[in-house]
């Protein structure tokens, strides 16, 4: 995190915050903070999360931006084919992402409102390093989830 945080200051990003906390303890101060929220390629507890949907863990996300922000979820869906790590992390198989109408209620639910969700490696937002060493040259799939901060229903 550090060279990313050194990266960032060369390129004088003033508003740009790294924070490392499980997103079950954000600090209270980041609340309604954030225009985007990015999260890229999720594993442990995280990927559990977002792919149950865990509605707590979705609303602290939700929390960091303020109405009308975004948010960006890429997920490596190859991981679903290995039984014994879905098994470990308690995830179902094949994950809720696999039912669209259940995706989006859960996320609406956790004042995330859907605006996107799909498998299409070929124009991802996001072009870093890690996600391309998950993707490029390989068969892994990729979910695709775009989302807007919303009050719940």
């Amino acid at each position: 995190m550090a060279q990313a945080a050194n990266k960032a200051t060369r390129r004088r990003l003033p508003n740009l915050l790294y924070v490392q906390a499980a997103v079950e303890q954000l600090p209270a101060d980041l609340t309604d903070q954030a225009d985007r929220i990015t999260v890229n390629f999720p594993w442990g507890s995280l990927l559990r999360a977002v792919a149950l949907p865990d509605r707590r863990v979705l609303s602290a996300i939700a929390r960091l931006g303020h109405h009308g922000a975004t948010l960006t979820l890429l997920v490596n869906m190859s991981v679903f084919d290995d039984a014994a790590y879905c098994a470990k992390l308690g995830l179902h198989t094949p994950p809720v992402f696999a039912d669209a109408a259940c995706t989006r209620d859960a996320y609406e639910d956790a004042g995330l409102r859907v605006m996107r969700c799909g498998a299409d490696a070929a124009e991802l937002p996001y072009r870093t390093t890690w996600g391309q060493r998950l993707t490029k040259g390989t068969q892994r799939r990729v979910l695709w989830l775009e989302s807007r901060v919303e009050p719940t229903r």
